[in-house]
């Protein structure tokens, strides 16, 4: 059968403080009509495509989406499970009757897993189905292209509250305070905290993530002088964060760690699922970025591109353009060649004694989160 004429989009995962941005380019250049009919948005994530969960998304009116690339989140549900291939054809089937012959899935490794699975159940039933990805994920953790959106807006996020979670420190009755910034597969969270850092500001003190196992007997002893020297120390961990030893490093198991240690004592705060939705740190140039990407899949999907995986990379050529050079260009991997597993840290990135991460980290990062964070001020 011929390809139909209508599009689908589909979240898998955790939502980003852009992933809006990216349906709003989507809907913006379907609107156009040079290359989809209708496109549609499934409301319930993949398992809702059962049930009929699908809005017509050019139905909307202009100035909903336009304020899309103001509102944090999705306003398509990234809920997804575990699909099973006796359910193929009963998907395929809901594709048919609303005669889509294109597929967005616009998430993290989630999205890249259920494309593959789509593009399995299409080849099975005969289907021809065009079906593409758009990395989005706060946590970075598509490997493909240089960065996913969605990671500037939580690396400014990131930044700006492990800035304040210094002055809550250094102005309180606990002194040491434990910033637990998600990242149970990867360390891309926390390591974005050291763009907190500068002549007024030293916090954080030591970042831990994954991907370096911790020696315990540096971070204690880095804490201690930074105690020291500053009467406060802010230490920024991940979910998977591990010592040496293979001992979890997480929040709750670092602060007893560090009360037994220091002698002092400890708070624990963790912004949770809040990291990745934040309004007010929505960085401009992450945003730009999503829906720029939105509008050109829809166009790579007039040019009949499928089984791809569509991110952002930087132009090396685009000379003092942009902070430190930098300029976002749009990136296309081949899907078999994407991990569904989650993209790590460099060694390169990360610092010794697995209590920091590198300057050449902090230079990859800087440019990402859409400008400078307000200056903060200290007594000389």
């Amino acid at each position: 059968m011929a390809r139909g004429e209508n599009g689908l989009i589909i979240v898998a995962g955790a939502p980003t403080a852009v992933t809006n941005s990216v349906i709003a380019g989507l809907v913006e250049e379907g609107g156009k009509g040079e290359v989809l009919s209708e496109l549609y948005g499934a409301t319930a994530g993949v398992a809702g495509l059962l049930t009929g969960k699908i809005l017509d998304l050019g139905a909307q009116k202009r100035k909903v989406i336009d304020g899309l690339r103001r509102t944090p989140g999705s306003v398509l549900s990234g809920a997804h499970r575990v699909l099973d291939v006796e359910e193929c054809a009963a998907f395929i089937d809901v594709l048919r009757e609303k005669e889509i012959g294109t597929l967005f899935v616009v998430g993290g490794v989630a999205a890249v897993g259920i494309a593959n699975f789509f593009v399995a159940a299409a080849q099975n039933a005969s289907y021809e189905l065009s079906v593409l990805v758009i990395a989005a994920s706060g946590d970075n953790e598509v490997d493909a292209g240089d960065h996913n959106v969605g990671y500037g807006s939580l690396a400014r996020f990131a930044a700006s509250v492990i800035r304040d979670a210094g002055r809550a420190a250094a102005s309180g009755e606990e002194p040491i305070l434990v910033v637990e910034l998600g990242g149970k597969n990867n360390g891309f969270a926390a390591a974005a905290s050291v763009l907190a850092r500068d002549i007024s500001n030293p916090a954080p003190h030591a970042i831990l993530v994954p991907e370096a196992a911790v020696d315990l007997e540096n971070l204690i002893d880095e804490l201690r002088r930074a105690t020291q020297k500053y009467g406060y120390a802010v230490v920024v961990t991940g979910e998977g964060a591990k010592s040496t030893d293979g001992a979890a490093l997480d929040g709750d198991a670092l602060a007893p760690i560090l009360k037994e240690r220091l002698g002092l004592d400890v708070r624990v705060d963790k912004p949770g699922s809040l990291s990745r939705v934040a309004q007010w740190a929505i960085a401009r140039a992450d945003s730009e970025e999503a829906y720029a990407i939105g509008e050109q899949a829809l166009r790579l999907a007039g040019d009949g591109m499928t089984g791809f995986v569509i991110t952002s990379g930087r132009d090396a050529s685009s000379g003092e353009r942009g902070d430190r050079g930098y300029r976002s260009i749009v990136v296309t991997t081949q899907l078999d060649g994407v991990s569904v597993e989650a993209r790590t840290l460099k060694a390169e990135h990360l610092g010794a004694g697995g209590t920091q991460v590198s300057e050449e980290f902090t230079d990859w990062a800087r440019p990402l989160v859409g400008g400078a964070l307000p200056e903060y001020i200290s007594l000389a």
